[in-house]
């Protein structure tokens, strides 16, 4: 049973780091698709500044480094040149795969995974016992925990956090009332960088210790479901990361368990199964509460 709840909060974390960030951005009003792309761009820039240096915390500061540089890009689109959020996400993400694609070959002069020594630490320091699972699990799970409280007790306790929320739900009040909404949100887009670094850190160095071709495999998109699924709050979205997060765990159990009874394409579908069935369910009950999706594209970008 800890082995299986140490499995998911593993799987958990790299989507937990990323919705937060997801979540800061959605709430100054801006639908981030995107995180896919940023997690792919911390996860290769991490990997090969580690190749190079050997240093995690120099890799860890320039992956931050180039998910503020594509963040302020994503902001200089939608805010200063008036582009759709949402198709400038999804570009993001499409580019990200295909640039890492490209350092990949070009720097280490292959398309195959490139591996490192670097790791991430782990607090616990646990080798027997019930509990010796829990010496598995890496820094930034703790991180992803106080970064949820952080961000429960700025939203709901802090001035910017409600002026935040204010930008994300009605643009001209939150003018009128003086709030500068072009620079909250690119703070807001700024802090959704940073949390996705961390997230391609720990999905590239906690376990397997290397970047591969588009290692994320969607996860970046589970995040940003993660957010819709949470309510747009950071308890809702750390329960929603941990419900992806325990889907993602039974399917490796699973497909440890029932190796040549079902097809392992089939085990691989399982979180996205999960999703689509979480999806529908909190659709109906948004409509039993009387909750309306969004009807015009104004409310999507």
């Amino acid at each position: 049973m800890m082995d299986l709840l140490v499995l998911c909060l593993q799987a958990a974390t790299p989507i937990w780091l990323a919705a937060l960030g997801g979540l800061i951005a959605q709430r100054s009003g801006v639908l981030h698709l995107g995180l896919e792309g940023l997690m792919l761009c911390g996860a290769f820039t991490v990997v090969a500044v580690t190749v190079r240096t050997g240093s995690l915390a120099l890799a860890l500061l320039i992956a931050i480094g180039v998910n503020l540089v594509v963040s302020v890009v994503f902001w200089l689109l939608i805010s200063k040149l008036k582009a759709n959020a949402i198709i400038v996400g999804l570009a993001i993400s499409m580019t990200a795969a295909a640039a890492t694609t490209f350092a990949l070959v070009n720097i280490f002069g292959s398309q195959a995974a490139i591996h490192t020594d670097a790791a991430l630490p782990r607090p616990l320091d646990l080798t027997n016992g019930p509990l010796a699972p829990l010496g598995k699990i890496t820094v930034l799970t703790y991180v992803a925990v106080a970064l949820t409280v952080a961000a429960l007790l700025i939203l709901t306790r802090t001035r910017w956090g409600l002026r935040l929320s204010v930008c994300g739900v009605d643009e001209f009040a939150a003018r009128s009332a003086g709030v500068n909404v072009v620079l909250t949100r690119l703070v807001a887009l700024c802090v959704a960088g940073v949390c996705c670094a961390l997230a391609g850190t720990e999905l590239a160095l906690a376990n397997v210790q290397s970047f591969s071709e588009n290692m994320t495999q969607g996860r970046g998109y589970l995040a940003f479901i993660a957010v819709l699924l949470g309510g747009v709050s950071p308890a809702g979205v750390a329960a929603a990361s941990v419900f992806f997060g325990l889907a993602d765990g039974l399917g490796v159990r699973s497909q440890l368990g029932l190796h040549g009874v079902v097809p392992v394409q089939f085990i691989q579908m399982l979180p996205y199964l999960c999703t689509i069935g979480a999806m529908a369910a909190a659709a109906v009950i948004n409509r039993r509460r009387g909750v309306a999706p969004p009807t015009n594209a104004d409310d999507l970008t």
